[in-house]
């Protein structure tokens, strides 16, 4: 903080994944095989790149409860756009969604060096997420059922039938009376 209380990123270096604030964190929902790559200090919190994402986490103090951490937004590298400096001192992340944007601004120390950092771990980013994508889509391959062969009968649904006592027709065991004699099922 400067003298008179307002952020200036020019204080701020950039954090190495270890000295992340720790109730930071334990804020992030870690995804399976994620890790944390290179952290950036924003003006509330901590612009997080990971292999598979950038999230914002960032501080919320409340008047009356406890100060609490919050992870969000998410920027998941198989969606993200590629990053843009705006004004000088943000850096803008956003997400492709059929052809929309939803974009946030960071204020970040050098928003030049933060978005070369991201867009060169994209790629590998949208790698990571392609290879997780065929090893899950291999595991529930190898789980379904495989196919009847061909000429083969498939019992879809069972039904279960019992015999009238008076005549010895079939009847479906939800019948209160025989189709055939009428008889009631007993």
């Amino acid at each position: 903080m400067s003298a008179s209380g307002a952020y200036s990123p020019e204080e701020e270096t950039p954090t190495t994944p270890d000295a992340i604030d720790p109730a930071a964190r334990a804020a992030i929902e870690f995804l399976h095989g994620e890790r944390i790559l290179r952290c950036w200090r924003t003006g509330i919190g901590f612009l997080v790149m990971t292999n598979l994402r950038c999230l914002h986490v960032w501080h919320k103090p409340e008047l009356f409860v406890r100060s609490e951490w919050h992870t969000v937004p998410n920027f998941f590298f198989y969606s993200l756009a590629e990053p843009q400096v705006v004004a000088g001192r943000f850096v803008q992340l956003a997400e492709e969604y059929e052809g929309s944007l939803e974009a946030s601004r960071f204020l970040v120390r050098d928003p030049h060096e933060v978005s070369r950092e991201i867009e060169g771990t994209r790629a590998a980013g949208r790698a990571e997420w392609r290879a997780i994508r065929s090893r899950v889509q291999k595991e529930l391959s190898r789980l379904r059922m495989p196919a009847p062969p061909p000429g083969t009968t498939t019992i879809v649904r069972e039904v279960v039938k019992v015999r009238c006592s008076f005549c010895g027709n079939l009847m479906d065991i939800s019948d209160a009376f025989c189709p055939a004699c009428g008889a009631p099922q007993r």
